[in-house]
């Protein structure tokens, strides 16, 4: 199976564990409608549209939450996220070339070179100005932990906290990875996809049909849990995936979404990080984070023998 590269587009589609975990304890969580859903609307920003959705009082602290994939949109962390309303002014969106943001051809008429990561960092500041923040917390996970950290870079004022959730700032892992046990046995039931295959790439494909179908193929590389597979199969048929990434990414055209000097620029960053990550996470291992408790202002929270963590809510 075709496997991602740390702070790159993820060639089989996939998100961190942490996202994961998200996604199945809102899953099992009682929400009422209107918590569950918010307040969506569609933001002009920096000439892209970026579809947006709010939960909780605007009065409140600023969080801005980047997904991940990133080929797949912010549903799948809406109704989790939900959950901290009453701490924060939570803003879910979706990146640009992703869900119901502005599109790359032929849904829209985004050029391809408008993906480019430090656009989408822009992104996210232009969203703290448009809802009035001088700064705000920014949450990221997976590639969108890679975006998170370009904020940091190239917008550092405007970032109060950072919260990195299933990614990391380094990017030499894959032997590790690929030598666990753990990964060894899981990949063995994962499906392996073609991005030739022309009913996942092809003109007449679906948007979103290769993210798609490695979604579902990698699913057991991508939750610790097997009985709760189902379930996370029902998270992903809500997802919009889409198709803008995968040619400029097959292409090499696309940077990789976290800075090339991210490891420096957090490691001196004076204000708060806390990254999430779980003992038991297969695309990014554990002991590439632990170096980062020598940073200057970051905190490491592990939940030993889970695939995933989340602030304030409890392990898949």
């Amino acid at each position: 199976m075709s496997e991602a590269k740390v702070q790159t587009f993820p060639v089989n589609g996939r998100v961190g564990s942490a996202e994961r975990h998200c996604a199945l304890t809102a899953h099992n969580r009682a929400v009422s409608e209107s918590e569950r859903e918010g307040s969506a609307e569609v933001v002009a920003a920096g000439g892209v549209e970026l579809f947006a959705r709010r939960f909780g009082d605007p009065t409140l602290p600023l969080l801005i939450v980047v997904h991940g994939g990133p080929t797949w949109d912010h549903s799948y962390l809406r109704s989790a996220v939900a959950g901290l309303a009453d701490l924060a002014h939570v803003v879910l969106f979706d990146l640009r070339g992703c869900g119901r943001s502005s599109r790359t051809p032929p849904v829209g008429d985004l050029p391809v070179a408008a993906l480019q990561p430090d656009l989408l960092a822009d992104d996210v500041a232009a969203l703290i100005r448009h809802y009035g923040a001088a700064r705000a917390d920014v949450l990221g996970f997976s590639y969108g932990g890679g975006i998170a950290m370009r904020v940091v870079d190239q917008h550092p004022s405007m970032v109060g906290r950072l919260i990195l959730a299933s990614t990391t700032a380094y990017r030499d892992h894959e032997q590790e990875r690929e030598s666990s046990a753990d990964y060894q046995a899981r990949a063995r039931l994962c499906t392996k996809i073609a991005w030739d295959d022309p009913a996942l790439t092809g003109p007449a494909a679906p948007d979103g049909a290769l993210s798609r179908a490695m979604a579902y193929a990698g699913a057991p590389c991508d939750i610790w849990r097997l009985d709760r597979l189902d379930e996370w199969h029902r998270v992903l048929a809500g997802v919009r995936f889409s198709s803008d990434w995968n040619a400029p990414y097959a292409a090499g055209q696309l940077r990789p979404g976290a800075p090339d000097n991210a490891e420096s620029v957090l490691r001196t960053w004076a204000r708060p990080i806390l990254i999430l990550h779980g003992s038991r996470e297969m695309v990014f291992p554990l002991r590439i984070n632990q170096a980062s408790v020598q940073w200057k202002s970051a905190r490491l929270r592990i939940t030993t023998g889970r695939t995933a963590i989340s602030a304030g809510s409890r392990t898949a």
